[in-house]
C-alpha cells in the first residue's frame, strides 16, 4: 500500500530530472535503503492511441536491451493514459553539461565517451535497433563516469529475420541528423551510417 508522496509502495518521488514533449523524468528515492531509480513518463493519451502504442514499443523495445553503454530499463506500468518507465539512474547527468562551448569536453574525456559511445552503437545495431536521435543530450553519465546511450522514444527496429529494411521517417534532432535522415520522406535510407553520422556530430562537440 503506498502512502502520500509515495508513487509505488516504498519508492517516493523526488525532483525532475529533465522534461520534453513526450513527458518528463522524475527522481525515485526508495525510503528505506535510499536506491534510486529514474521514472520517465510518457504521456500517451487516450487508450488505444497513437501516443499509448508508442509508449509500449519504446518499452518493450528498451526493455530487451543489455550492455553496459546503454541506460537500462528496470520496468514499466501503465496508468490513466501515462506510460511509466523504470530506469536506471545516471547521477552523472547528461554528457551535454560536461562540454563547453568552444572548448568541448578535453581529449582524454573525448576520446574515452567516444569509445564507449561507439561500442554502445554497435551493440545496438547488432540487434537491429536504430537509435534515430542522439545527441549529448541523450548521452548520460554515471556515478563512474561510464556513458549511457538513453531515451528511445524513437527507436526503431532496421533488421527483422536477418533481413534489413529501410526507414523513411523524418525525425531526431535537426543539428545531429544524417542529411538522408531529412529527406527521408523522398529517398529512405539506411539505419546504421545516419546513427553513425550522429555519433560523429557528437564527438565533434566533445572536441570542439
Amino acid at each position: 500500500m503506498t502512502t502520500e508522496g509515495e508513487f509505488v509502495d516504498g519508492w517516493v518521488v523526488a525532483q525532475v530530472l529533465g522534461e520534453g514533449s513526450y513527458g518528463e523524468v522524475r527522481l525515485l528515492v526508495h525510503s528505506r535503503s535510499g536506491a534510486c531509480v529514474a521514472l520517465k513518463a510518457v504521456r500517451g493519451g487516450e487508450e488505444g492511441s497513437e501516443g499509448v502504442a508508442a509508449g509500449a514499443r519504446e518499452a518493450a523495445l528498451h526493455r530487451a536491451l543489455r550492455h553496459p553503454h546503454v541506460l537500462r530499463c528496470l520496468g514499466e506500468r501503465r496508468h490513466g493514459g501515462v506510460h511509466y518507465l523504470f530506469l536506471e539512474y545516471a547521477q552523472g547527468g547528461e554528457l551535454f553539461d560536461r562540454i563547453e562551448p568552444d572548448a568541448g569536453a578535453g581529449a582524454a574525456a573525448a576520446r574515452r565517451w567516444w569509445r564507449q559511445l561507439a561500442a554502445g552503437l554497435r551493440y545496438l545495431h547488432a540487434r537491429g535497433v536504430a537509435h534515430r536521435d542522439l545527441k549529448p543530450e541523450n548521452l548520460l553519465l554515471d556515478a563512474r563516469d561510464q556513458l549511457k546511450i538513453s531515451d528511445f522514444g524513437m527507436a526503431t527496429l532496421f533488421r527483422r529475420g536477418g533481413r534489413e529494411r529501410l526507414l523513411s521517417r523524418v525525425c531526431g534532432t535537426v543539428p545531429y541528423a544524417a542529411p538522408e535522415v531529412l529527406s527521408a520522406e523522398v529517398r529512405p535510407y539506411r539505419a546504421p551510417p545516419a546513427d553513425v553520422w550522429s555519433a560523429a556530430l557528437v564527438l565533434v562537440a566533445l572536441l570542439a
